[in-house]
């Protein structure tokens, strides 16, 4: 019997995200399930402990003031998956996307995770795969990856 009581959709809150969204909060309102609408805040590599002790304090209220507007954004899409008649959960987390994506999978523990296959970074792609590539990769459970309607259309274009 197949399960999809819980949901594990990531956001970076770009408008590839929001896509993959609409399918989470489709598949969880048709089979009763609940939406755990994750975002992973990702500190700049300069100011992690190590990297640079002499980072300077105007930057780190920056990070701290980023991460709060992040979290504000992660708690008003919940509310909008709400309104749209889905039960959501909002989880911050901070570190590296894909590691926590896969911490948040276990802890839940997540039936399918949702994400799409684009995010807000192009070159991150190129430089070491991207993140939908390594969860697919490492997760335990399904993984349904959505690819931009844009992208869609062009390779359509294109043929085979």
């Amino acid at each position: 019997m197949i399960s999809l009581h819980r949901i594990l959709m990531a956001t970076d809150f770009s408008d590839y995200s929001k896509e993959a969204l609409d399918y989470a909060v489709y598949l969880a309102r048709h089979v009763g399930g609940d939406v755990y609408l994750l975002h992973v805040f990702e500190p700049p590599f300069f100011s992690r402990s190590g990297v640079s002790p002499n980072v300077r304090p105007e930057v780190h209220q920056w990070i701290k003031e980023v991460k709060e507007e992040e979290a504000r954004k992660l708690n008003a899409l919940a509310e909008e998956v709400r309104h749209h008649g889905a039960k959501v959960h909002a989880v911050f987390k901070e570190g590296e996307a894909f590691l926590e994506i896969l911490k948040t999978e276990g802890e839940i523990p997540a039936d399918l995770i949702v994400l799409g296959t684009h995010g807000r970074t192009g070159l991150a792609h190129v430089l070491m795969g991207s993140v939908a590539e390594r969860v697919v990769r490492k997760a335990v459970c399904p993984v349904f990856t959505v690819r931009p309607k844009a992208s869609a259309a062009a390779k359509e274009k294109k043929g085979p």
